[in-house]
């Protein structure tokens, strides 16, 4: 991710340019002047990682009593062939990878894969690192922040990868690049916020957990942070000795020099990597969804890898990869540690189970565990930018408006290859996009239902898509 450098001033003496560069950086959201009131409230907590950069951290008064989580978040720029397993030794617990990412020097909307994503994914897995995604965005208004969401999603959907797999979000990463020349010069407040909200609608329409990832000046000038759901994850960048942003994040990205082992730079060798605190309450609150929780508090290195636990809402078992996942904190030696249980599907919120990694596992299946507690039952409200699905009956003869673009396929699903455009009769030729290869859509086209299989529409010259999840694509 980009890099925003703290700079100080050599000398004293020179008074105006001092303040004019204080003045500059303030306005670039690189540094901040903390208030008394903040600073008294502060308390101090150090990275594992502080072998370049600040050497001591301080933390906002209202993350005291949080468990702090360390991690990291990589592309294929900023590692390659890392050993996770000498990372989670090293302390690192969770890890936010780029799934897939959009050019900044083009007019128009190009979206790319990361080509080391799944090498990444499958070894922080093996090594028991918690998971989470990134998109790198150049969205400039609503359509395109859910084009990119939606592009992600179909690439962790090919790589078998649901929300069940990931402890983390999936995040926005939000930010601009290649200056004047860059196709976010010149965005505004509003087109950016419906970005985002567009962006984080369609995650969540998904089931995947939505985030946006921001550097305080871009959170504070182009995100209307009230905009977004309850339930969206803010996660911020200040590579400084504290983070002065006013929004409401559980991560923030503090320092991209992190010398970490295991960890490896592009060129394969020890470099620098963006590393990162997350906040989670370990206090204990009340849930009015799980009532109970079960399972073996102490556990051996062998199986703190895989902790089971049984989660009850009244007599119900809830059940694993459907209702909840989890993963571990500070698992990877003797002593205390956590096991983090996060709700998925048709419950959100997360719940901390406090555990002890000793020689052996003690094998004794408890019949209450203690734990922070904040599963919940999703509230779904209407998505903002995204039709919430309603059962809809499509019939063959009728008429139907398309509400996004949609690729035309050759057969009933996405692994039938796309209709070329030259192909198609002229009638759905010029409803497609002009310049296009294949034949796409454009929305507002009305198309006649020839045949329906499934949640698919066999139309003139080939089949599309009618609805996916809380997504519907034909009214």
């Amino acid at each position: 991710m980009k890099s925003f450098r703290f700079r100080k001033m050599a000398r004293r003496s020179l008074r105006t340019a001092l303040i004019l560069a204080l003045t500059l950086c303030m306005t670039a959201g690189l540094i901040t002047v903390a208030s008394p009131a903040y600073a008294a409230s502060e308390f101090r907590y150090s990275s594992p990682f502080s072998k370049t950069g600040y050497s001591t951290y301080y933390h906002k008064g209202k993350y005291n009593g949080c468990y702090i989580v360390n991690g990291v978040d990589i592309s294929d720029w900023q590692s390659k062939n890392c050993r996770f397993r000498d990372a989670r030794k090293a302390g690192v617990d969770f890890a936010i990878m780029r799934v897939t990412y959009s050019s900044y020097g083009r007019k128009d909307l190009q979206m790319h894969i990361d080509e080391k994503f799944y090498t990444q994914y499958t070894k922080a897995k093996a090594a028991g690192v918690m998971t989470g995604v990134y998109v790198f965005s150049q969205a400039t208004n609503a359509s395109e922040g859910i084009k990119e969401a939606r592009y992600a999603i179909n690439r962790l959907k090919a790589l078998g990868i649901g929300p069940e797999d990931l402890q983390l979000p999936v995040y926005m990463d939000y930010e601009f690049a290649g200056g004047v020349f860059g196709r976010m010069h010149g965005l505004s407040r509003i087109n950016a916020t419906n970005a985002a909200v567009g962006f984080c609608n369609a995650i969540k329409a998904a089931g995947y957990t939505p985030g946006i990832y921001a550097n305080t000046t871009f959170f504070s000038s182009y995100i209307a942070t009230s905009q977004l759901a309850s339930d969206v994850d803010l996660w911020c960048a200040q590579y400084y000795s504290r983070n002065q942003s006013g929004v409401n994040y559980s991560k923030w990205q503090y320092s991209s020099s992190a010398r970490i082992s295991g960890m490896l730079s592009y060129t394969g060798l020890p470099g620098n990597i963006d590393a990162d605190f997350w906040y989670l309450n370990v206090r204990k609150a009340k849930s009015s969804v799980v009532t109970k929780i079960c399972g073996v508090t102490t556990l051996s290195l062998r199986t703190a890898k895989s902790p089971k636990f049984r989660l009850y809402s009244g007599s119900k078992l809830l059940r694993e990869g459907v209702d909840y996942c989890t993963g571990g904190i500070r698992t990877c030696r003797q002593g205390s540690a956590y096991v983090y249980i996060k709700g998925i599907g048709a419950y959100s919120g997360y719940a901390m189970i406090p555990i002890k990694i000793a020689s052996k596992s003690s094998g004794k299946m408890s019949t209450e565990v203690s734990c922070a507690n904040y599963l919940r039952k999703n509230n779904a409200g209407k998505s903002r930018y995204l039709t919430v699905s309603k059962k809809i009956t499509y019939s063959t003869g009728a008429t139907y408006v398309v509400q996004d673009y949609l690729n035309i396929r050759k057969g009933p699903g996405t692994n039938y290859d796309k209709v070329l455009r030259s192909s198609l009769p002229t009638a759905t030729r010029n409803k497609t996009v002009s310049g296009n290869t294949t034949g796409v859509l454009k929305p507002g086209s009305k198309v006649k239902c020839l045949k329906v299989s499934g949640d698919w529409m066999k139309i003139d010259g080939g089949w599309i898509c009618c609805r996916e999840g809380n997504e519907v694509y034909l009214k």
